[in-house]
């Protein structure tokens, strides 16, 4: 029978196309190879672009992390000058002959509080030790003192340095003494 004879017949006629499904991809045709090697060549030729895009933002994005420090520290050390001229302004008037021993620490208390505010605009803070329960995150033990109870055990009950806050985040931990209770023979218990 023709392929004529198949039609009219109604029975269905094989295609080229399912011809070359059916004989499986040994069989494509050489355009459809061709046009999916050159659709494998675009894709890889962008995906080696958006690598290269994104390394690039990256690096852009590093540089301008490394620019808002950078700004950042520039603020706080243009600040800094200005505490440093008022200890020197406190020294030579505290070396001048007619100077009054209380006049120092007067100035040094400015210069401190300047020093503090200066700080306290950068979000720095001092920490309040003394009184509080001992933190293991935002202090430092560097000694336990034996108490009769009052204050309770865990009570800092002495600061050695203070401890420091960045926006409510320990920049220094303070270094503190905690209360121990003794036991009735005099020995702190733990």
């Amino acid at each position: 029978m023709s392929i004529r004879e198949d039609e009219e017949a109604g029975a269905e006629v094989p295609t080229a196309d399912a011809a070359a499904s059916a004989a499986g991809p040994a069989a494509a045709a050489p355009s459809e190879v061709e046009t999916l090697r050159g659709e494998l060549a675009a894709l890889r030729d962008r995906n080696l672009r958006l690598q290269a895009e994104f390394d690039n933002y990256r690096k852009r994005q590093q540089r301008e992390r490394e620019e808002i420090h950078r700004q950042a520290r520039e603020r706080l050390l243009q600040e800094v000058p200005g505490v440093l001229d008022n200890l020197e302004r406190a020294l030579r008037h505290a070396g001048a002959p007619e100077a009054a021993p209380e006049s120092l620490a007067q100035g040094v208390e400015l210069v401190a509080r300047q020093l503090q505010e200066i700080l306290a605009r950068f979000g720095v803070e001092p920490m309040h030790a003394l009184g509080s329960i001992f933190d293991p995150h935002r202090h430092e033990a560097m000694a336990r003192v034996p108490t009769a109870g009052d204050p309770p055990d865990g009570t800092v009950v002495e600061e050695f340095r203070r401890g420091w806050l960045i926006d409510g985040k320990v920049l220094r931990p303070a270094l503190v003494a905690v209360a121990t209770v003794a036991d009735e023979g005099g020995a702190p218990g733990s």
